[in-house]
């Protein structure tokens, strides 16, 4: 099974409403332009109360640990602020079937022990994930990948299934590249990294503040003008803002709350493109448990019964963007117009229950956690309006096995659908995380195949069928999307893009 890492992102419903390509070549990532030699100390907000070095053990890359493993790591490739992959140590690439991949490395990089970063050590970290456990179960992708090294720059990756977004996974946590003489020993990358990276551990101070600085001779030093990078651990996000307020950092995840205030200060707010989509997963569209969900007509009544403007506002606030799709706006797949298909319409709503034979509604039951009945009372007001009475059962620890039991004919969930094509394999496929009652139809599943078996503009025009008919079938109760914050001192700059935290690589003194 691909994207393990998924499967913390549906566990994620516990906290549902907390702040929620066919080749490449040329030059590495430039966000920022030019920098000077020098910009002093970088001190940074980041939630790492328990941190390892060893990123094949570390939690998803789009989180504070992307700031962490970007300082001493090099990726693969990189995602740029405007979703595009982008070359890292992987110079160029070419899918040379939808299950080959050939990647070449760029020529003269080396760890900071001065041994070579070359494709034996690419596939020495491959081979490390196939016998490490958790990194196999986590980095399923990368263990099913057969390696094999054709020169010192090139390798040739051959996955058992065609696996369209591996650039992507690359970029997202699955591409940092550890020294191989670390992996023999991998008890000591928990304290002490061993990458190609910017950066190198000068100090640290265990759950609360590491010390690098900048390593010489680095082969993208453009990209990365300051000198000193502090990361620095708060016990609330409070005591973070208020040292960001003081000058003692210069960025920091942004908590919505603060925004208005922060803004006020003259502290800059640098929103993401949205993202996640949380919502109620019409689960059982056979109708077998609740009848009335094997109608298309019914679940497209619901749909039509969302006020998706004002659910989004008073649950999220700035966070919350409004939308249908299971794939939000920016990211492959995504359509203005099949998003604005289901407009707020209760009298259409009603229309088309009385259709489908439920003029006066019917029960609808539906899984939830404590903490997510904000959005789901919000939603269930306006399903009630149209006739349909929800009933939230609240379950925490049994979650997630009571998701997979196929009891319920609605789940509340949370998806972040990045990479596309894979995490829509993962949402759709009978045999996927997120299709709790397996459901199967003729038309998605063909589309689906051929979003796994084609890459570049294929791709896209595939994966745009697929979300058009998705939305169609009326699978997904979605209310809308949610974006990342992130704050900066008045005299920094960054650029969040498609993620949870600002990468290293934009940051800038304000005016550079």
């Amino acid at each position: 099974m691909r994207g393990i890492r998924r499967a913390a992102a549906l566990a994620a419903v516990v906290t549902i409403t907390s702040a929620a390509a066919a080749c490449g070549s040329g030059a590495p990532s430039n966000t920022g332009g030019k920098s000077s030699s020098s910009a002093g100390t970088l001190t940074l907000g980041a939630a790492l109360a328990s941190a390892t070095f060893n990123p094949w053990l570390s939690p998803d890359g789009d989180n504070e640990y992307l700031q962490l493993e970007g300082a001493v790591y090099d990726s693969l490739t990189h995602i740029s602020p405007d979703g595009q992959i982008e070359p890292g140590l992987a110079a160029k690439w070419t899918f040379t079937s939808p299950t080959t991949l050939m990647l070449t490395l760029r020529s003269g990089v080396t760890f900071s022990d001065g041994t070579p970063v070359n494709a034996a050590a690419v596939k020495a970290n491959f081979d490390y994930v196939k016998t490490a456990s958790p990194a196999a179960q986590q980095n399923a992708y990368i263990a099913a990948l057969t390696t094999t090294v054709v020169n010192s720059t090139t390798l040739k990756l051959v996955s058992p299934d065609p696996e369209p977004d591996l650039l992507t996974d690359f970029a997202t946590g699955g591409g940092y590249i550890v020294n191989p003489k670390a992996l023999k020993d991998p008890a000591t990358l928990t304290t002490k990294p061993a990458g190609s990276g910017p950066y190198v551990l000068a100090s640290s101070i265990p759950g609360q503040q590491w010390t690098f600085t900048r390593r010489a001779g680095y082969w993208d030093a453009a990209q990365y003008p300051y000198s000193t990078l502090v990361l620095k651990s708060y016990a609330s996000a409070q005591a973070e803002d208020d040292a960001l307020r003081a000058g003692q950092l210069q960025g920091a995840p942004e908590s919505p709350t603060l925004v208005k205030a922060d803004l006020a200060s003259g502290l800059r707010v640098e929103e993401s493109r949205p993202e996640a989509f949380d919502g109620i997963w019409l689960a059982d569209r056979a109708g077998k448990d609740v009848q009335a969900l094997g109608k298309v007509q019914v679940r497209q009544a619901l749909n039509y019964a969302l006020n998706r403007v004002a659910i989004m506002k008073a649950v999220y606030g700035p966070l919350g963007i409004p939308g249908s799709l299971v794939m939000p706006a920016g990211l492959a797949g995504y359509s203005a117009s099949a998003n604005a298909a289901y407009s707020y319409d209760p009298a259409k709503a009603r229309q088309l229950l009385a259709a489908a034979g439920y003029p006066h509604g019917f029960t609808l039951p539906v899984l939830s956690s404590p903490v997510a009945d904000t959005l789901v009372q919000a939603m269930a007001g306006y399903l009630r309006a149209v006739g349909v009475n929800v009933q939230i059962s609240d379950h925490t620890t049994d979650f997630l096995s009571q998701a997979y039991s196929g009891k319920w004919g609605a789940v509340v969930f949370a998806w972040t659908p990045i990479p596309p094509a894979q995490n829509m394999d993962e949402l759709l496929s009978p045999t996927g995380l997120g299709n709790f009652d397996h459901s199967s139809d003729p038309q998605i599943d063909a589309l689906l195949a051929k979003t796994q078996q084609t890459s570049g503009g294929a791709q896209t025009i595939a994966l745009t069928q697929l979300v058009q008919a998705v939305n169609s079938q009326a699978w997904f109760l979605i209310p809308g999307y949610t974006a990342n914050l992130y704050v900066t001192g008045s005299h920094t700059t960054c650029v969040i893009g498609q993620r949870a935290v600002c990468p290293l690589y934009t940051f800038r003194p304000a005016g550079k």
